[in-house]
């Protein structure tokens, strides 16, 4: 009973959701580009005699990588968090920071000065009139900033133009609702720190994030008086994942809501050897009939077929009826006797859950033409499905292909318990620890809230993101961890601080 009363006001704890970027990026800058039609842009809008090339240049002091002998993050950058491509163009990651230096002179003369500057960061535009709950992360870092002569700030705009002054355009200040933090003076000397930003309160569809640095021209005191330099990494606007209607997909990836795109393009389940026509993978998901096909006279193993991943815009999905049309899987069309398929789910892509029962197809329940139902025997959500053979098949004289399947959602079959099952794939490391304690989260949950309960029982630490955890004053011994995700599943682990 204790157990059940300390889980209730856990949850009634954990009532106000904040989101963290655990969560499908829409969009990474990498700063490799500055112009109007790709990247980022920098507008000078006054310099007070200083060098412009110092005002705004791309740089190679990046965050660093998490555990590496360049990390200035505190353990808390978490290099897979940073994409191989440029998203969402697909381009080769060139990854670069942006760096407003603020003063000039060298520390072995008398020449040292500080400017007065205004100077501004803009962000590729984003469309967020149909972005479910948008936010925006970023990773900043100050050196040799003190005083109150130096500034930076975010701020946001809905009417902004590109290549025009900040002064064109309507700008909130959005600084105060930052979770994390932002480099200032006073604010982590040297270290990056991250930054995230809710945007849901912004709907128009040309969104400017912007970064804007000020400094006055107050007289240059070392360690006084001192605006040093700021930088700017890792800028990634992401969406939360959207839940997926109940009912029949209306249309083809097409949900009974009318959320289009569903799934992604479908693709082998093993290797794409087993295949031919394989230019067609997304034709299975339209009503076009040219679809891959299984290889004739070559022994198709079992667990191939057609793997189909739901989009990182959506959340796991419950599938409880699949409906195909699968040409020449009859016993006439290859060896030894009839194919047999089955539909299966998973959420890591490599342990898969069998949802039907082994299923041979004959001319009473396939052939092209006729759509054909399945129900499955699942109560849980999956990131993954595919319909694929249950044993291994010789296909012969006809090519063999699904030429269509669509789908039914229902999640009211969910359970808690089965939430809570879903964030086993939660990693706390490294454990036990006298530092950082990092938390890492498959990118389909999103944190909620995080706490340390101490053995009496007593919330001794909690926080509403994925950040790194330091622990270094806690008292030694054994805690626990808990982790909410944003669907409401609670999960714990034991922590020791040693």
């Amino acid at each position: 009973m204790k157990k059940i009363t300390l889980k209730i006001s856990l949850l009634l704890l954990l009532s106000v959701v904040t989101y963290s970027m655990n969560a499908q990026v829409t969009y990474y800058e990498d700063f490799r580009y500055e112009n109007t039609e790709r990247g980022f842009t920098v507008q000078k809008v006054s310099l007070g005699g200083h060098d412009a090339n110092q005002v705004g240049k791309r740089v190679n002091d990046i965050v660093g990588p998490q555990g590496s002998a360049g990390d200035d993050s505190n353990g808390q950058f978490d290099p897979t968090s940073r994409p191989d491509e440029r998203i969402p163009d697909g381009r080769t990651r060139d990854q670069r920071a942006i760096a407003f230096t603020n003063t000039s002179g060298s520390a072995d003369d008398n020449n040292q000065a500080n400017y007065a500057i205004e100077a501004w960061a803009l962000m590729t535009n984003q469309d967020l009139s149909t972005v479910n709950s948008p936010m925006v992360s970023f990773w900043t870092q100050q050196r040799f900033v003190f005083g109150a002569g130096a500034t930076l700030t975010v701020w946001v705009s809905e009417n902004y133009t590109h290549g025009d002054a900040p002064s064109t355009a309507t700008w909130t200040n959005e600084t105060s609702n930052i979770v994390g933090a932002i480099a200032t003076s006073g604010v982590a000397p040297q270290t990056y720190v991250k930054g995230e930003l809710d945007l849901s309160a912004y709907t128009g569809n040309s969104v400017t994030v912007a970064f804007k640095m000020e400094t006055n021209d107050a007289a240059f005191e070392e360690g006084v008086m001192q605006h040093g330099t700021f930088y700017i990494s890792d800028v990634a606007f992401g969406a939360a994942p959207q839940q997926v209607a109940n009912g029949a997909f209306s249309a083809l990836n097409i949900s009974a809501s009318g959320q289009a795109n569903i799934f992604n393009t479908p693709s082998a389940s093993i290797s794409e050897s087993n295949f031919s026509n394989t230019s067609k993978w997304a034709n299975v998901l339209t009503d076009d009939v040219a679809t891959p096909r299984l290889q004739n006279g070559i022994t198709v193993p079992a667990g191939e077929g057609y793997k189909f991943e739901v989009s990182g815009a959506y959340k796991p999905i419950v599938v409880t009826e699949v409906r195909y049309i699968l040409a020449n899987g009859t016993s006439n069309k290859g060896e030894p006797g009839e194919s047999k398929w089955i539909v299966q789910g998973s959420n890591d892509d490599a342990n898969w859950d069998d949802l039907s029962a082994p299923l041979g197809m004959f001319s009473n329940n396939s052939g092209a033409g006729t759509e054909y139902p399945i129900a499955l025997n699942t109560t849980k959500a999956y990131r993954y499905y595919r319909f694929v053979l249950a044993s291994e098949w010789i296909p012969t004289n006809a090519y063999t292909a699904l030429q269509q399947l669509d789908f039914t959602v229902d999640d009211s079959v969910l359970s808690v318990s089965e939430f809570e099952m879903a964030t086993e794939a939660i990693a706390v490391y490294p454990n036990p620890t006298r530092g950082i304690i990092n938390i890492k989260l498959p990118s389909t949950l999103k944190i909620q809230k995080v706490a340390l309960i101490d053995v009496t029982g007593k919330e001794v630490f909690n926080q509403d993101s994925g950040l790194g955890i330091d622990v270094s004053n806690f008292s030694k011994g054994l805690y626990i961890l808990t982790v909410q995700t944003q669907d409401g599943a609670i999960t714990s682990k034991k922590v020791l601080i040693n």
